[in-house]
This record gives C-alpha cells, sequence and structure tokens, in this order.
C-alpha cells in the first residue's frame, strides 16, 4: 500500500511543528519515488514540495531544490526560477535551484540562467555556468552522439546489477567525459585504471572551463564504479587532489561524489573538510553527508567510531554553521534509522 500524499505533505511541510529534520528528509525522498509512478503523482509532489521554500532550513530547501531536479519534469521550473531569482535566499538553496534547471535540462530555462551568469555570488555564476552548457551538450548533435555512445558501452559491458543503477543513479550536472584520445574502438569500456592519469590531469586543470573538468570529475567516478577493484583507489585519491581547488563548488561536488561512492580511501580527506573551519559550508556540508554515507554502507568499526565522533562534534558545535550542523545531525539520525531493524526503508 502507497504512503498518502496528504500525510506526506504534512510531515514535508512540518504543519504539527514537531517533525524532525530526518523525518522530513526521508519523507522527501519518498516522494521522490512516488513521483515516478504515474504523470499525476509526480504534478502532486512537484506541487507539495514547490510549498516547502517558506521553511527557515536552507539544507532542506536545498535537497527539495535538488528533488525537483531530479524528477526531471518542466512543470518544476517556475518554482526553481523562482528560487533562482530570489537574491535573499541562501546561496546553498540558489545553486541547487540553477543545478536543478540543468538536471531537468529544458532549452527554455536558458534566458534566466544566462541571466545569473553575472551574478555577485561565484558558485551561482559557475553554477549556472555548468548549467547552460549541459542544457546546450544534452540538446545537440554531439550530446546525442555522446548518449548513444554511453548506451552502446553500458549494452556491451553492463550485467542487470549495473543497469539497474544506472537506471537509479543521479542526474549529474556535467555528463561524465566519454570520449578519450587513444581508445581504439567505440565500444571500449574507457574508465579504466590506465585512463585515471587523464582524467586526473583535465580534473587539475584550472585552464580548462569548469564543465570539462566537471566531466572528468564524473569519469573518475565512474572509474571506480566500472575499472575494477585497481583502479578504485587511485581513481579516489585523483578526486581527493581537487580538494585543494579554489572553487567551493568544485569541491562541494567532489564530497557529492564521495558520498556516491562510499569508498573508505574517502574517510580521511571528507574527515578534514569537516574539520577545517575555514572551509566553505557548502564543502563541509557535503563532507558531512559523506561520512554518514559511508557508514551507512558498513564501515569497519574503528572508522565507524571515528566518523560518529566527528559528526557529533560538529552536531553539538553552535558555533558552525547551521547547514554543516543540520547535515551531521541528519547523517547521525539516518545512520541510526538504517541501523535499526523495525523500520521500513523509504520509497526510492
Amino acid at each position: 500500500m502507497l504512503p498518502d500524499m496528504d500525510a506526506l505533505e504534512a510531515s514535508l511541510l512540518n504543519t504539527s511543528g514537531t517533525v524532525k529534520l530526518d523525518v522530513r528528509f526521508r519523507t522527501l525522498f519518498t516522494l521522490k519515488g512516488l513521483a515516478a509512478l504515474s504523470e499525476e503523482k509526480r504534478r502532486r509532489v512537484i506541487e507539495i514540495i514547490s510549498k516547502g521554500f517558506e521553511d527557515d532550513s536552507a539544507l532542506l530547501k536545498h535537497e527539495m531544490a535538488y528533488v525537483l531536479g531530479q524528477i526531471k519534469d518542466t512543470d518544476a521550473l517556475p518554482c526553481l526560477e523562482s528560487i533562482l531569482s530570489n537574491m535573499k535566499e541562501h546561496c546553498m538553496v540558489r545553486h541547487e535551484a540553477a543545478e536543478a534547471m540543468g538536471a531537468i535540462s529544458s532549452p527554455s530555462a536558458l534566458p534566466v540562467l544566462k541571466k545569473y551568469l553575472h551574478d555577485d555570488d561565484v558558485s551561482i555564476r559557475e553554477t549556472c555556468h555548468l548549467a547552460i552548457n549541459k542544457i546546450e551538450l544534452d540538446n545537440s548533435e554531439a550530446g546525442r552522439n555522446e548518449q548513444a555512445l554511453k548506451d552502446l558501452r553500458e549494452k556491451e559491458h553492463g550485467d542487470a546489477v549495473s543497469a539497474a543503477r544506472a537506471a537509479a543513479a543521479p542526474i549529474d550536472p556535467a555528463p561524465a567525459t566519454v570520449n578519450v584520445p587513444g581508445t581504439q574502438h567505440a565500444h571500449q569500456n574507457v574508465y579504466t585504471l590506465e585512463n585515471v592519469p587523464k582524467f586526473r590531469e583535465t580534473l587539475l586543470n584550472r585552464s580548462l572551463t569548469l564543465f570539462e573538468r566537471y566531466r572528468a570529475m564524473f569519469a573518475l567516478r565512474n572509474t571506480v564504479q566500472q575499472g575494477g577493484r585497481e583502479a578504485q583507489v587511485p581513481a579516489v585519491k585523483a578526486l581527493a587532489d581537487g580538494l585543494e581547488d579554489d572553487s567551493a563548488l568544485f569541491k562541494h561536488e567532489i564530497c557529492f561524489v564521495f558520498g556516491e561512492l562510499c569508498h573508505p580511501a574517502s574517510l580521511q580527506p571528507m574527515s578534514r573538510v569537516l574539520n577545517d573551519a575555514g572551509e566553505h559550508e557548502m564543502v563541509r556540508h557535503e563532507a558531512a553527508e559523506a561520512l554518514g554515507a559511508i557508514l551507512e554502507e558498513g564501515a569497519g568499526d574503528s572508522e565507524a567510531d571515528q566518523i560518529i565522533k566527528v559528526l557529533r562534534q560538529y552536531a553539538e558545535d553552535a558555533s558552525a554553521p547551521r547547514v554543516v550542523r543540520e547535515s551531521c545531525i541528519v547523517a547521525l539520525d539516518e545512520i541510526a534509522y538504517n541501523q535499526d531493524p523495525s523500520q521500513f526503508q523509504r520509497v526510492e
């Protein structure tokens, strides 16, 4: 039996005033799952989420904007455009709205995104650059050819498990690099240990556009997932090298990727980011979520103790930015929830 939409709305919007933040997060992703079932449900989910942007939690609003993008329906564009245009909104929420517009990938969003290429906040400017490039590539012949090549490789090298993972994977703000010089056959897998140095070089090359560097970032992620065990640690280390960059947006995306991968080799760099009080809150928040994801996937006892300790430290640190505190609180609550066998898992 599917959850009641009215009850989910009341939970997400905290109409009682007593719904904990982690419960609202689970509600949000339950709604995301329900949106895939029918057009009617998708419209209702967009309507419910769109009501939530009056909340005072930037973390929750940022996540709601993310989900609207992942639903990939142009009906969400008016809400997202309004958020991006609201100069009083937290930069993390505005950034996520712009990124969500890129995920939906409708050319109708281009005029609004281009308007904010000169925003006062660098993360907004950078996100709009990425979203514009993604939309233009997705809707071009080159983009369609790349997608066809990607589909061919997945058919040649994939299995049922990887196909299911690909179907459930988030929409990236830039597609992973597809064409690598020296690849002999079009169907050949390029996400290999051999290509890690090439992807790393592009990732760290600040003379390239951010869009090109993001594409290398997701190529390294794919290498961890598809390149075999020997490629995993070198690819994770290459990604971690990107955390020395000047762009908070760039570093926050690397942390997001680490949360997707849940590889133990990312524990130390993520802990270092979260412990850096001088780091941008956007980056520290993603590091906290990544640490929580690694623990949820199952870390060793000593590693788990280390993660719990650092998350608790900042969950209770009144001097830490609110989005960092809330990220740690939600991560701890989600870990406790997922380790409780009496709980049902959400629909995703």
